[in-house]
């Protein structure tokens, strides 16, 4: 039986990502958008905890702005410790709140009136009303998650255990080989996908 390493599903989906146009990333995108936010884990949510898509990544501005037209509580991901792998999701107003940061990521930058999520309420009335919107490099039928190697929200999640979560992902990043899980890992409850 012939086994790959988690390195190996990364490159060749990342690979086959990268090798969608700019037409199908936006149009595949749209109807990820589209369905998530017809999902009742996105309309029941106060708080939105998601990424800044970059690259060939599925598109997160429409639901970042449909989010804040909502007025839901909208936080996006900066990394506060990149050496021991720590981020923290700071509250935008808009996608103008956003610049490149570590990796060229587009993140919120962090002053003395920045909002952090999970610092003013307790645990459960957070994650009761939260969902975080979460990006993959590559996912199996089990929703096992290839990300990109940091571990940032695998140690996230470790710290806010209950929350929602829901990947998005294109279909060509469906791996048909089972994804290596250790005891770290932690796997979204769903993943979309186009």
């Amino acid at each position: 039986m012939d086994i790959m390493t988690k390195d190996d599903i990364r490159k060749n989906i990342l690979s086959k990502r990268n090798s969608l146009t700019k037409e199908e990333i936006l149009k595949k995108s749209r109807r990820i958008f589209e369905t998530l936010i017809k999902s009742p884990e996105y309309q029941d949510a106060r708080n939105i905890l998601i990424y800044a898509s970059m690259g060939s990544e599925v598109r997160t501005d429409d639901i970042i702005e449909n989010a804040l037209a909502a007025e839901k509580n909208v936080f996006c991901p900066k990394c506060t410790d990149t050496k021991n792998g720590i981020m923290e999701f700071v509250k935008i107003g808009s996608l103008s709140d956003l610049e490149k940061g570590y990796f060229g990521i587009r993140e919120p930058m962090i002053g003395s009136d920045s909002v952090i999520y999970g610092t003013s309420f307790s645990n459960r009335e957070i994650a009761e009303a939260t969902l975080m919107v979460m990006p993959l490099v590559a996912y199996d039928d089990e929703n096992n998650r290839i990300g990109y190697k940091g571990g940032y929200y695998d140690r996230f999640l470790k710290r806010f255990d209950n929350l929602k979560t829901i990947a998005l992902a294109f279909k060509v990043q469906h791996s048909d080989k089972i994804i290596p899980s250790e005891a770290h890992d932690v796997k979204p409850e769903f993943v979309l996908s186009d």
